[in-house]
């Protein structure tokens, strides 16, 4: 059964009890029925206000509805404590008719807190100054529970014979109805003004026709002789009317309130449903799955069931593909772009290659020229092939030590003199076999500036070309000194020295 259906259940059989129970209770007064009745309208009155907690969403409301409802039940135990034991004792009989002026006054006040509580926090309080009219309220409780001293309330025959019948309204009596009427009209004047401000439209003026007709019904009732049926009394119907009132200030939504959950789940956006723990669908939203839509269902167990909802996951999944789709571009850019560094790479080798050999040819030009100048007269005179030939060794001994040389240099800014001595061992081994007496010392553990290492192989080899092939001994002696490096060398009786003194390392 649904929420809404279970709260108007509830109001048919609050509507029923009080307007058939509680006649039939009224009907028999003088018979044991009577206390039933009040036991029936209290009851009622519990249950509404019960209801009403479970209800009304804010705690100081609450409270108010909570003692509202109280003073009912009050005013009905009084008025049943008063016909079923004190008959006999006529002052505890007129103490506790006295008695019915406590709640008499003080709900109207709860109701006029209650009214100027709508539309606030619980956090926010109170104007402070609404605590002074509790002071009218208690001052004029006291002067009616007092009234047999100065009967201002109500007057009697002396001696307070026939007391029941035989009494006339005092002042006191006519200015705690005005005083009620006044809180009444405050109450209602803050309730129009709250559904107006708020937009409320209609609904502000249901509350104003309930209290109103509710005032013309108690009026009549007290006016004619209805009332000696005993059908209904003053008390459940003022009761009554102010559980109305507030019924259809819930009702309307000028007062917020815990219920309506079934129709706000009903007509949600959310693919959901409640079922029991036989599974059957005791709620459902009315929203539909979407053609095209993807969705993921949910399970949660709550009490008496489980929820089943399904999430919408169509723009995620969209974005997933998306994000997929630009991986892979960026996947295939990056193996592009690794692809195209790797042509890079391979370009800049190939042109640094480009210029290491070119930088080769251009140093070896005048030995490569050399060589081939050599070449053409051995195929020209057969007398000096041989000769020839033995000097196209010295000079390619040459190329090739220096090659490898200007490749050390090209990696590397300093190069040990040990590859310099290589390097000359190998031109003078050559030299040797061309019938040169050669000779060559050790060389120091250094190392030397690049640059000033092919210095001195190129200064050897230019002096010995320049003296081929008349040549007939070469020394060297290679020494370090304070100075540097000391370089002496002789092709036969021409003399080469020369310090390399900078950037050396030891």
């Amino acid at each position: 059964m649904s929420i809404q259906w279970r709260n108007r259940i509830t109001v048919i059989v609050f509507l029923a009890a009080f307007f058939v129970l509680g006649p039939i209770a009224n009907v028999t007064w003088n018979e044991p029925l009577s206390f039933t009745g009040t036991m029936v309208f209290s009851a009622l009155f519990i249950m509404w206000s019960v209801s009403i907690r479970s209800r009304v969403i804010r705690v100081r409301e609450r409270r108010y509805f909570t003692l509202l409802g109280g003073f009912m039940v009050l005013w009905m135990v009084e008025r049943a404590v008063k016909f079923s034991f004190f008959l006999q004792n006529e002052w505890l009989e007129r103490q506790l008719w006295y008695a019915y002026y406590i709640p008499i006054l003080l709900m109207p006040l709860i109701s006029l807190m209650i009214a100027m509580s709508i539309g606030k926090t619980d956090a926010e309080k109170l104007n402070p100054k609404l605590k002074w009219l509790y002071v009218p309220d208690i001052l004029l409780i006291a002067l009616f529970l007092t009234n047999d001293r100065h009967q201002l309330a109500f007057r009697f025959a002396p001696g307070f014979e026939n007391w029941i019948d035989d009494y006339s309204h005092g002042i006191l009596y006519y200015l705690a109805i005005a005083w009620i009427v006044g809180l009444m009209l405050a109450t209602l004047i803050r309730i129009v003004r709250f559904s107006s401000i708020n937009a409320s439209g209609k609904r502000g003026i249901i509350p104003l026709a309930v209290i109103i007709i509710s005032l013309i019904v108690v009026g009549v009732y007290n006016l004619t002789d209805f009332r000696h049926t005993r059908m209904l009394n003053v008390p459940e119907l003022f009761c009554f009317c102010i559980a109305a009132f507030w019924e259809a200030c819930l009702k309307t939504g000028l007062i917020p309130s815990n219920t309506g959950y079934d129709l706000l789940f009903k007509h949600s956006h959310l693919a959901a449903k409640i079922t029991d723990n036989a599974g059957t669908v005791v709620y459902e939203a009315a929203a539909h799955q979407q053609e095209g839509a993807y969705y993921i269902e949910h399970k949660n167990p709550i009490s008496g069931g489980e929820v089943v909802w399904l999430e919408d996951v169509t723009l995620i999944k969209q974005q997933k593909e998306e994000l997929e789709q630009a991986n892979l571009r960026l996947s295939r850019r990056a193996e592009l772009q690794e692809k195209e560094n790797a042509l890079k790479e391979e370009h800049t080798r190939l042109a640094e290659q480009r210029r290491i050999y070119d930088r080769l040819n251009a140093s070896l030009a005048p030995q490569t020229q050399h060589i081939r100048f050599l070449v053409s007269q051995a195929e020209e005179n057969e007398q000096i092939r041989q000769s020839n030939m033995l000097w196209v060794c010295v000079i390619g001994a040459y190329i090739k030590r220096k090659t490898n040389l200007m490749l050390l240099a090209e990696k590397q800014e300093t190069i040990p003199l040990s590859e310099l001595h290589l390097a000359y061992q190998e031109s003078l081994s050559y030299l040797a076999k061309a019938g040169v007496a050669c000779e060559i010392g050790a060389v120091p553990e250094a190392a030397v500036p690049a640059g000033m290492l092919l210095y001195a192989y190129d200064e050897l080899e230019t002096l010995i070309e320049r003296k081929m092939p008349a040549i007939r001994s070469v020394k060297i002696a290679i020494s370090q000194k304070e100075s540097g490096i000391l370089f002496d060398m002789h092709v036969d009786e021409t003399p080469l020295t020369f310090v390399i003194d900078k950037g050396v390392k030891a």
